[in-house]
């Protein structure tokens, strides 16, 4: 297998898990679970990059998501007091990480840094530097030592910038010389304490104009008229007679000017005096109504078929030059070749039906590798073109007792193609967001073109389209605006001839 050359940013590989309240808040606590199980995994094993990164996904998970959640002030109030203890033993043993996970990064990234030094004086900055760690990305600032190589370009670099600055300053003072000083009447008119200024005692604008807004019956008469289009947005009432005036009058109210700022100033004071005195003229400004309220009428819900709302085909593997995953950094998943043919002898009844089957596969981790090791059969609710599971505690008790990790599920397509319907992208979309790494194995026997799948949503632009996604049963999604598909073909899976796997069939139970 292949290296990846990544730059390591340990916080994008710690990214946030956003909360779903349709996902139950029990849930989420697994998820924490399942976190420190893979933790105590890499503290055995002293892998402490990768412990570093899965106590940063559990302290993000307890500290932003799960508090999110709608039932967190209300529901398990149990777990809530036993994670916020394991979340501050989480947080020292950061602590205590920290140092030895920074050295080690440096010293991963320290063979690579040389081997780009070409490239960061041409370009006169520090990029991020370069490792070799097997299917990890991480991407860390720049040390000291490493920064001085580049210090001297990033600093001309400044300095041009500062003599091009100066210069710009110079000619906006010269422009600013060569300005003429506004007028004294220009600025008293532009002053809030209005044109007298500083010099008299300020007296607010009087327009002498008020707007009306309609009563209840205009309201009532113009919804009657509201199909004519000339009073169900309103009119101007003005007289024919008048117009000029009226016209004169609405300028002022739209420039807030009562006319007094085109007049001296000696004989400002006098006009206003005037205006008071013979009163207000009035202007009748009539709001305009609002148009009458359409109501939306829901259509009828119709049955759609699987096959006409399915994202029929999945993305390629993405694959970058050096033969790694490009969207995501995903570890590697051993699945047993023989296992989906047991699969499909234990479907068989129900395929002869044209009934759906579908099982939960469960393995462990070991050297950053998860291990498919239980195939579950678990009681279920069958249709041609769906499965449901039930009684998911018994899944999880297995898990539990045998310390195994979810790793993703497997159905049949009794006679349909091979791909994921909207309701398997949902269904696995909880299985995705429990462990990035886990799949969805499709198998379809009359399909002759490709007899089975292995997927997974798109991360992000997948995950987050069945996130937002509020709709049930068959029904279309949106492409995601990057362009990407929803789903993908996984590359992260090998199949392995030599794992051995058990099968335990709960529907017997």
């Amino acid at each position: 297998m292949r290296p990846s050359v990544r730059a390591i940013n340990l916080n994008a590989c710690a990214q946030r898990v956003e909360v779903d309240n349709r996902i139950s808040l029990h849930y989420y606590y697994r998820i924490a679970d399942n976190l420190l199980r893979q933790a105590s995994i890499y503290r055995e094993e002293k892998n402490l990059i990768d412990l570093y990164i899965i106590l940063l996904r559990f302290s993000s998970l307890m500290c932003e998501t799960i508090p999110s959640h709608r039932d967190y002030q209300t529901l398990l109030p149990k777990e809530r007091a036993i994670f916020r203890k394991k979340l501050l033993d989480v947080m020292d043993e950061l602590e205590s990480l920290k140092p030895s996970v920074q050295r080690q990064v440096d010293e991963l990234n320290k063979g690579h840094f040389q081997s780009d030094t070409q490239e960061i004086i041409s370009y006169g900055t520090t990029p991020a530097k370069k490792q070799i760690f097997p299917s990890l990305r991480i991407e860390q600032a720049p040390t000291r030592s490493t920064s001085q190589l580049s210090r001297k370009p990033s600093n001309e670099r400044n300095l041009v910038v500062s003599s091009d600055r100066m210069q710009l300053e110079r000619q906006f003072q010269r422009l600013s010389l060569s300005l003429p000083q506004p007028k004294e009447e220009t600025l008293s008119r532009h002053s809030i304490l209005g044109p007298n200024g500083l010099r008299g005692q300020w007296t607010g604008p009087i327009t002498g104009i008020r707007v009306q807004y309609p009563n209840n019956a205009e309201l009532i008469q113009s919804g009657i008229t509201g199909v004519n289009q000339d009073e169900q947005y309103g009119a101007i009432t003005v007289n024919e007679g008048d117009s000029r005036k009226s016209s004169y009058d609405l300028e002022s109210v739209l420039s807030l000017d009562d006319g007094r700022w085109s007049v001296p100033v000696e004989k400002s004071c006098s006009l206003a005096t005037n205006i008071a005195q013979e009163g207000s003229v009035q202007l009748n400004i009539r709001q305009p109504s609002p148009p009458p309220v359409l109501a939306e009428l829901q259509p009828e819900v119709h049955t759609i078929s699987p096959s006409n709302v399915a994202d029929p085909r999945p993305g390629p593997p993405k694959h970058t030059l050096d033969g790694m995953p490009d969207s995501k950094e995903y570890q590697d998943l051993h699945v047993p070749v023989k296992m989906m043919e047991c699969f499909l002898r234990l479907a068989e009844a129900n395929t002869a039906k044209n009934l759906e089957t579908c099982g939960v596969l469960a393995g462990s981790l070991k050297n950053r590798m998860f291990f498919v090791t239980t195939l579950i059969i678990p009681k279920q609710e069958s249709t041609s073109d769906s499965c449901q599971t039930k009684d998911e505690e018994e899944i999880f008790d297995v898990q539990d007792k045998r310390s195994l990790f979810p790793l993703g599920w497997i159905h049949t397509h009794p006679t349909q193609t091979c791909f994921m319907s909207s309701i398997d992208l949902h269904t696995h979309y909880s299985y995705q967001i429990m462990l990035p790494e886990a799949i969805a194995i499709v198998m379809a026997p009359t399909d002759t073109s490709r007899t089975h799948g292995i997927f997974h949503l798109t991360d992000p632009s997948g995950v987050s389209i069945i996130r937002n996604c509020q709709e049930r049963g068959f029904h279309p999604h949106e492409q995601p605006s990057d362009g990407s598909p929803i789903y993908e073909h996984c590359s992260h899976v090998y199949m392995n001839s030599n794992l051995k796997f058990d099968v335990i069939d709960l529907r017997n139970t």
